[in-house]
């Protein structure tokens, strides 16, 4: 179905009795979604009239889009016409529908301009905040760096559990609240929010994934796969040279563990390794 220059669709649906929009079928209303847009950019400041149909016109349609599975569309139509606060301010989105409308507003965010961007993970925010999804509700907030919308929604979490992977968040972003000391489990929310147990959790993580073993340079470099040794440069690498590349993905890989199998374990053979500007580097 393509669309006219005069849209003859729109036209004739304004000048008709206007009966439910779902009665000549899916297709119809994508094509009358698609000339309302169409119309609506070509409207003045002056045509409050027409702008007022347009609008009631788009009251019927996204409803009808919520209900047959075409949230994307119903989102695309409010946002060419910029009004896309219908979805919060009307009971249009409903507990099933409003995951996918979230999802699909907020992965539009990288391919639209200021200041809409930021109208769509608003209107995100405010439907996960409705449905009380405080966790996506707050990640949200912390990409639009509005601290006290962030109190807010911490303040507001009811339930204990979630506020404290909220809390977490927040700690992981290096967002620090000022709490009452008042408030219950006042300490717990405080040493969560300042990272005070962040190794200790990270290490109960990797106990649990059974990745506590540490690695060797080897384990990483897994050169036993390959059919030659690899060089890193012309010629062969100088051992001082390789046991610092060695040194650092060592440090690196086991840093986080507390443990190490190359400068802790058998740290005096690997030390003394070289002489005199080899043992420098190292």
């Amino acid at each position: 179905m393509t669309m006219s220059e005069e849209r003859e669709c729109l036209k004739y649906r304004l000048l008709g009795d206007r009966d439910e929009v779902g009665n000549w079928g899916h297709e119809y209303v994508r094509h009358l979604a698609g000339e309302i847009a169409q119309e609506w950019e070509t409207l003045g400041e002056d045509d409050d009239g027409r702008r007022t149909e347009l609008i009631a016109e788009a009251h019927v349609i996204v409803p009808y889009h919520m209900q047959h599975n075409a949230e994307a569309e119903a989102c695309d139509l409010l946002m060419e016409m910029e009004q896309l606060d219908l979805l919060t301010s009307k009971d249009y989105v409903d507990k099933d529908a409003y995951q996918r409308v979230c999802l699909y507003l907020t992965s539009c965010v990288p391919y639209v301009p200021d200041p809409e961007n930021t109208n769509l993970l608003q209107t995100s925010l405010q439907l996960y905040r409705k449905f009380s999804q405080y966790p996506q509700a707050m990640r949200l907030a912390l990409q639009l760096h509005d601290h006290d919308l962030i109190k807010q929604l911490f303040d507001e979490c009811p339930d204990k559990l979630v506020k404290m992977q909220v809390a977490f968040m927040l700690g992981r972003h290096q967002v620090f609240l000022e709490l009452p000391e008042e408030m219950d489990d006042y300490e717990d929310f405080t040493e969560i929010l300042s990272n005070s147990h962040l190794n200790t959790h990270f290490l109960s993580l990797g106990r649990e994934l059974d990745i506590m073993d540490p690695k060797t340079p080897e384990d990483i470099y897994k050169s036993h796969l390959e059919n030659n040794r690899p060089t890193f440069g012309p010629g062969q690498v100088d051992s001082a040279r390789q046991n610092l590349a060695s040194s650092f993905v060592n440090g690196f890989v086991n840093a986080a563990f507390g443990t190490d199998k190359l400068l802790t374990e058998d740290g005096n053979k690997w030390f003394y390794k070289n002489k005199e500007h080899g043992k420098t580097v190292e």
